[in-house]
């Protein structure tokens, strides 16, 4: 009877287990039941107290637009220790109401979707918890999902940041940091919530920089076309000459001139004349086309890069 009833390691339901345990000991089998049935009775009010908390603590919080918040206002709004707002809090997380981000760092989950982590409903609302409090921009193939260039979404996040950290995945999904320098890191970022995201020419130009990382040249291509005409060719040649990503404006001249990109082909010109050729695709070297213009080796023909951003 004893093994049947299900036990915690709350001071009540200790007291419960040594007073089943007595029950035990004289054979009283009734008793133990009830001991049993109220010990099961206790742990529903009590996680029915901690809904009722957490929930209330979770609409307070939204109402006051902090979608994002810290353990520290957590306690300062319950007015609890330490001990007693970490174990509500960890309760919310059980219950799904609350998503931890990073240490320290929640976010509110929407009611629509309780139970999901909030990186799956917003990216940019789970990295402005996490880098709330170092310089940062949400980018490459994450940016480009953002502005809808990819068909296929993107499912590990991307960041740029000043700072390394050791943190490897963001509410339940992979998360790569590529180190950035001061001076750069905010251009072309705009704000979203408290987050800050590439734009859309920045996303292209981080996408030629590292091809790798959104998906291959493929997926390079497919971001461009599908840009087109919304592209500022000045603004993207200013982000360009801003960092001196020189390679990365040759790798997206030559696709958007070679493909015909309405608002980009013809319209960008390199930061200098080349001096050697570039690859294309930084991993595969092998040159089945070379664009005499861009100084651009190609490891496929222009017909087949062409057929896939017309899929």
């Amino acid at each position: 009877m004893v093994t049947n009833c299900r036990l915690f390691t709350d001071s009540v339901n200790i007291v419960a287990f040594f007073t089943i345990f007595g029950y035990a000991g004289r054979g009283d089998t009734r008793g133990m039941r009830e001991a049993c049935e109220e010990a099961q009775e206790v742990r529903l009010m009590r996680t029915m107290e901690t809904h009722s908390n957490g929930l209330t603590l979770a609409d307070r919080l939204v109402a006051d637009g902090k979608g994002l918040f810290t353990f520290a206002d957590a306690r300062a709004r319950l007015g609890r220790s330490r001990a007693a707002t970490g174990n509500l809090l960890k309760r919310m997380l059980d219950a799904g109401l609350i998503d931890r981000v990073r240490h320290g760092r929640y976010a509110v989950r929407q009611l629509g979707v309780l139970g999901t982590p909030s990186a799956a409903e917003d990216v940019a609302l789970a990295v402005a918890a996490a880098f709330a409090d170092m310089p940062h921009r949400l980018a490459y193939r994450s940016a480009l999902d953002e502005h809808g260039l990819i068909t296929h979404p993107s499912r590990s996040i991307q960041v740029a940041s000043t700072h390394r950290i050791r943190v490897r995945s963001l509410s339940g999904r992979e998360l790569t940091v590529v180190h950035e320098s001061p001076h750069i890191i905010n251009i072309g970022a705009v704000k979203r919530g408290d987050c800050q995201v590439s734009d859309l020419e920045r996303s292209l130009l981080d996408a030629g920089r590292r091809p790798n990382l959104v998906g291959g040249v493929s997926a390079l291509a497919e971001a461009i076309t599908m840009a087109g005409r919304n592209t500022d060719a000045e603004k993207f040649m200013h982000y360009a000459e801003l960092t001196g990503w020189a390679s990365a404006l040759r790798r997206i001249g030559s696709i958007a001139d070679a493909l015909q990109v309405p608002g980009l082909a013809n319209r960008l010109r390199p930061l200098k004349h080349p001096s050697a050729d570039l690859n294309l695709d930084p991993a595969t070297p092998a040159c089945i086309w070379r664009d005499p213009h861009w100084r651009i080796r190609w490891p496929m023909p222009l017909k087949e890069l062409k057929a896939v951003t017309e899929q």
